[in-house]
């Protein structure tokens, strides 16, 4: 929260409410309320890019990468194994690269540069046109086969680059032939299958399920479907990023899932009447191995250079994450609303008032706000009621001042690591 602001809550044109100016803990793996928002903007920035590339005539596949697991798997041995493990100073520890990352690495995929004055192979990457991929990983937990780590990414395939890492440029655009289609999907299923047998060969997967791809359809119809459906998971963005969206199949959860149902048997509910499955004690202790083998990890990641080529700003990092919440809240029409001063908050939540507050807003009861503030402890002074302009103007000065601090910070990092 920002000191000097405290919290603004403002209700939207739809009748929501919004509390603005707390701190968010911008967790995509961890928390449901801040994944939802960033997960939704990074799914608009993946659809964006697939519908300029195939704009301009490329080609997108899906594809999904598995794992073979049981219940005797620790999820972060699973995750070591499709996605590298992290690095570790304190440890001495260099990062090491998953099957996810073998895919595109080796001379029969990258082609062999001294062999180019001879006309010999370009490799794999340029007969099929490859300029890169986005990724998101899934993970669900399963009664009978444990935690199930898989891989969705979009691949755009079908065109020809120039100039090396932020100079590369699009030269050409085409349609791959089949049998280069054919070469790239027999080459990672190969890549993949290999490396996770040498992990550990329980980890090997079937030749049905390791890697499955699908063409993404690329009619002028489909590119305003895709764009269109964006809300309702219907979409190559939100198929690929949107995860909480989605539900366990099959006697699977979902983490999210599975963090209900914590939550209902901490509350009182029956193990039989409560979502999904386990005991609270292992309900509780999975949670815990989730966390622990998700932290420090990418949910969604474009290969370097990808965004240069197809023009998407932003990056991957966790500011930027941020930087999606942010934006979101700002992006709602705003009509009314309170401003309420940093004490007359933390004695707000201190009563477990703060929700009561919120109610207030949605049913634009801004006097329910100021008894509320008073029935806390706080004077009835420390609220202001705003109006739309009046709740726009005061975020736009608390976005101000945390731009102004990200940047100090940013500085003082860099003069640290000087």
């Amino acid at each position: 929260m920002d000191p000097d602001s405290g919290v603004i809550l403002a209700r939207t044109a739809e009748g929501n409410a919004l509390a603005l100016g707390l701190l968010k803990c911008g967790r995509i793996w961890l928390c449901p309320v801040c994944s939802a928002k960033i997960r939704n903007g990074r799914a608009e920035e993946v659809s964006k890019a697939a519908v300029a590339w195939i704009e301009q005539g490329g080609t997108v596949l899906f594809a999904t990468f598995t794992a073979r697991h049981a219940a005797a798997h620790k999820l972060a041995d699973l995750m070591d194994a499709i996605q590298g493990t992290r690095a570790d100073a304190a440890k001495g520890l260099k990062r090491q690269p998953g099957a996810y990352q073998r895919l595109i690495t080796g001379a029969v995929w990258a082609g062999d540069k001294r062999k180019a004055s001879e006309g010999a192979q370009i490799g794999i990457r340029g007969r099929a046109g490859f300029i890169g991929m986005i990724r998101a990983t899934e993970i669900t937990l399963g009664d009978g086969n444990g935690w199930h780590p898989h891989i969705h990414a979009l691949l755009f395939v079908g065109g020809r680059t120039e100039g090396e890492r932020a100079d590369k440029r699009i030269v050409e655009v085409f349609e791959p032939s089949g049998a280069s289609l054919g070469e790239l999907e027999d080459h990672f299923r190969a890549v993949w299958t290999r490396h996770l047998a040498k992990v550990d060969p329980a980890f090997t997967p079937s030749d049905e399920h390791g890697v499955v791809f699908e063409a993404v359809e690329k009619s002028a119809d489909a590119v305003a479907k895709y764009l269109a459906k964006l809300q309702e998971g219907k979409d190559p963005g939100a198929e690929l990023a949107r995860a909480d969206m989605k539900t366990g199949r099959a006697g699977n959860m979902t983490p999210f899932e599975l963090l209900g149902r914590i939550g209902d048997l901490l509350g009182g509910v029956p193990e039989d009447d409560a979502a999904g499955h386990g005991s609270l004690d292992w309900g509780l202790s999975r949670w815990a191995e989730y966390e622990t083998a998700t932290k420090g990890r990418r949910a969604i990641e474009w290969t370097r250079y990808l965004r240069v080529l197809l023009d998407i700003d932003g990056d991957d990092s966790e500011d930027a994450d941020l930087d999606i919440l942010f934006q979101l809240d700002a992006a709602s029409q705003l009509v009314s609303g309170a401003a309420v001063d940093t004490r007359a908050w933390h004695k707000l939540t201190g009563r477990a008032l703060d929700l009561a507050a919120t109610e207030a807003v949605e049913a634009d009861d801004m006097d329910q706000v100021v008894t509320l503030v008073v029935a806390a402890g706080a004077k009835a002074g420390s609220v202001r009621v705003l109006s739309g302009e009046e709740i726009r103007e005061a975020w736009e000065g608390t976005l101000a001042k945390l731009a102004e601090r990200r940047e100090a910070a940013a500085a003082r990092r860099a003069i640290e690591r000087a």
